[in-house]
């Protein structure tokens, strides 16, 4: 794939173009990972039946798809228990963020290697406090596989420096356990489909829009809800993957304050389904002008 900046040709090995062909794999990997999450079917529903809150962990990008993923859990869930997400590091340090860990909790804990030091002694804090671990890892023989209660294997195997295809597999897995994403056979070939499309389709105009991101002095990624993972998800892929600057919030911490230091020459991407009879449409419709 050529690159249409000098920005993005110079930002080195497993840059951009490796980070495209490793986002080309997505759809096998998060068709193999619905699978697995099918075949702990039994362990996670009764995981499930037994908890009452539930605590979606990480760090990196494995926070940013749980922030991604928890809106759509908690609607799916229909308010019927509570839903958190939190930095690994605040539960693994004593509950910095004035929360404490409970023995019915279900602790979801997320790292595509199983080794992350941050998830793996959150999840060991969850364990000594009797609640259960569910972890989301590519290595089942991990310390975190040996750690959970119950493991699911996220197939997104090796991957050239930023979470690429672990994240939409880790992000799917979320989904399935939550029941949000259909993981019997007629499913998953959907799923896979439709994200094969999508990427293909998608491509072309991602281009178009690369060389005024590239060259940008600045980009500023905004979101409310799940779009607001994915403007931290996004964030994180462009320092790590172009290595430039980029600021991931949410469109009203934007406004309030960071707006200031926008310059003529940045760019500011909104994610989201922009409505404009929607509250959302309307908040960003004021934000643009």
């Amino acid at each position: 794939m050529a690159t249409p900046s000098g920005v993005l040709a110079g930002a080195g090995p497993g840059g951009p173009d490796g980070m495209g062909r490793e986002i080309a794999q997505g759809p096998d990997a998060v068709a193999v990972t619905l699978a697995n999450v099918a075949a702990q079917e039994s362990g996670i529903t009764e995981l499930l039946a037994r908890s009452g809150r539930i605590t979606l962990i990480g760090t990196g990008a494995s926070l940013a798809m749980s922030r991604i993923a928890a809106p759509l859990w908690r609607v799916a869930g229909n308010g019927d228990r509570e839903l958190i997400v939190r930095q690994a590091t605040e539960l693994a340090l004593g509950g910095l963020d004035g929360l404490t860990v409970a023995a019915r909790d279900l602790v979801v804990a997320i790292s595509q290697s199983g080794s992350s030091p941050e998830t793996l002694a959150a999840a060991q804090v969850a364990r000594q406090a009797g609640a259960s671990v569910l972890a989301l890892t590519a290595h089942l023989d991990s310390a975190l596989g040996a750690t959970a209660t119950l493991s699911v294997e996220v197939a997104s195997g090796k991957e050239a420096g930023a979470a690429t295809k672990s994240a939409i597999a880790s992000l799917a897995a979320l989904l399935a356990v939550a029941a949000t994403l259909p993981s019997d056979p007629e499913g998953i070939r959907a799923v896979g489909e439709h994200l094969a499309q999508t990427s293909v389709a998608a491509w072309r105009d991602a281009l178009d829009a690369a060389a005024r991101l590239a060259e940008a002095r600045n980009v500023w990624m905004l979101g409310f809800g799940a779009a607001g993972g994915v403007a931290e998800a996004a964030m994180l892929l462009w320092h790590e993957k172009v290595a430039h600057p980029a600021t991931a919030a949410t469109p009203s911490e934007f406004r309030h304050g960071l707006i200031e230091a926008v310059r003529p020459e940045d760019v500011v991407v909104l994610l989201g389904a922009f409505r404009g009879d929607s509250g959302e449409g309307r908040y960003t419709d004021r934000l643009r002008a």
